[in-house]
């Protein structure tokens, strides 16, 4: 009887776990039908091809990325040729939702004291000495007190000019992980407090000098960089820098785009005050009205209640086959408004539509085409791209870099009239063993862009 008595309680608890198990799989698969639906109403409301999605009965019981894929949204560039594997619309997970929104949204960071440095040649040709370029807003650097246009003069009591100056020129990976450096500035020497390295933010905006032209290189459009307020903030104060110059080089090579918010603001720094920049035909779901499609015009207006503070500068675009979507956007609205704008290099990527990325009902990211873009006249760059006044073969570094400062010169800019309007702003012409303008990569990088 023992026996019988305590075999009933061991099935009472085997019978619970079993009904518990049913219960949590139908749950599971109750969610899972839940989160497949919430998908089915976003894509209803904002894919840009809305004809392309079935009745809900056709996707029921399909992996939720599947019913993405089935809408076959699929781009790989104006002169792609060969299969194409780049997907814009699709969903992910939540275990991986929150790093892929990192990844849109953020630049990367790195272990570094977070300052750059040029190498300055002496008359034999060799790295004399090393001449800080920029200094990042929130970084070790700028803690220590260290200042753009520094002579770095020690390093810890080690000697940073002559013939030791170029093996601390390319990364920070020669210094002590705390330095104290010794400076010249305007004509003192100064002892800086002590600079030990962290986690540094990379921008997305650099300052540079070719033949005494300003040269801007983005890097790409991010909501959150070294500086706190992103692309769009650091690019108004690159332009305070430069403010005098009469015309400059942007660099937007292998620039693949990002926040639409910030080329678009961008734009309207360098285009005048009563034009409108470009207009999307944008697909979104509205409270009152359903399912809407809808154009929404940007005009600078939108973004600026005075002159932009690139709008007095003749610009020269370079772009090349990687160049994508918001840097086309941004070359598309200021070369519209601005006919007189020089774009070289090469047919950029072809890029004319846009994302929006949300959180869905259970933490997964819905990623949708939603939109296509215009040039005010109607006319779209999506699967054209932009097309330079002057091509450049990808590959001749020294013809697109004389093209670049000849059609900058053609805007009737002397080397001395240009350095002498905006005096004591611009970082020397780069030198180093591979001269070469434009934005350097940070830690454990090479220093320069390459020039493909």
């Amino acid at each position: 009887m023992l026996f019988i008595i305590l075999l009933f309680p061991l099935l009472f608890l085997a019978c619970g776990e079993a009904e518990l198990v049913v219960n949590e799989e139908q749950e599971l698969r109750y969610n899972e039908e839940l989160e497949l639906r919430y998908n089915y109403q976003l894509l209803k409301a904002y894919f840009y091809h809305p004809e392309k999605i079935k009745e809900y009965e056709k996707y029921k019981g399909m992996e939720i990325d599947l019913m993405y894929e089935s809408l076959k949204d699929y781009f790989c560039g104006a002169n792609h040729i060969g299969d194409c594997y780049s997907r814009y619309t699709f969903y992910l997970p939540p275990e991986k939702s929150d790093d892929k929104i990192s990844e849109i949204e953020n630049t990367k960071k790195y272990y570094s004291f977070g300052f750059e440095r040029i190498g300055v040649l002496n008359k034999d040709k060799l790295i004399d000495t090393l001449i800080v370029s920029t200094v990042y807003p929130i970084s070790p650097a700028a803690s220590a007190g260290l200042k753009k246009h520094d002579r770095l003069l020690f390093a810890n009591g080690v000697p940073l000019t002559g013939l030791n100056s170029a093996i601390y020129l390319k990364n920070d990976d020669q210094f002590e992980n705390s330095t104290v450096f010794v400076v010249l500035r305007e004509g003192k020497i100064d002892t800086l407090n002590v600079m030990r390295k962290g986690e540094v933010q990379e921008p997305t905006v650099y300052l540079d000098s070719l033949e005494g032209i300003p040269f801007i290189t983005v890097t790409a459009y991010k909501v959150n960089t070294n500086h706190p307020r992103g692309t769009y903030a650091e690019f108004k104060e690159i332009l305070q820098e430069v403010k005098g110059a009469k015309t400059a080089i942007m660099d937007l090579r292998n620039n693949p785009g990002g926040s639409i918010w910030h080329c678009t603001a961008m734009a309207a720094e360098l285009v005048p005050l009563n034009r409108e920049l470009v207009y999307d035909v944008q697909h979104y779901y509205d409270s009152e009205k359903g399912n809407v499609i809808d154009t929404s015009r940007d005009f600078v207006s939108d973004y600026l209640t005075e002159k932009g503070a690139g709008v007095d500068i003749k610009w020269v675009i370079l772009m090349n086959k990687k160049s994508a979507s918001c840097s086309e956007r941004f070359t598309a609205a200021v070369r519209y408004n601005r006919p007189e704008t020089v774009v070289i290099g090469q047919t950029s990527y072809g890029k004319g539509i846009g994302q929006i990325y949300t959180k869905t009902y259970f933490g997964g990211l819905a990623y949708i085409t939603s939109l296509q873009t215009f040039y005010p006249n109607g006319e779209t760059f999506h699967n054209v791209g932009i097309i330079p006044k002057k091509t450049i073969e990808l590959g001749n570094i020294n013809a697109l870099r004389d093209e670049a400062i000849k059609a900058a010169k053609d805007f009737s800019l002397a080397k001395r009239s240009h350095t002498s309007a905006i005096s004591g702003t611009l970082p020397p012409e780069r030198l180093a063993e591979n001269m070469e303008p434009g934005a350097y990569k940070r830690i454990e990088m090479p220093l320069f862009h390459q020039w493909e």
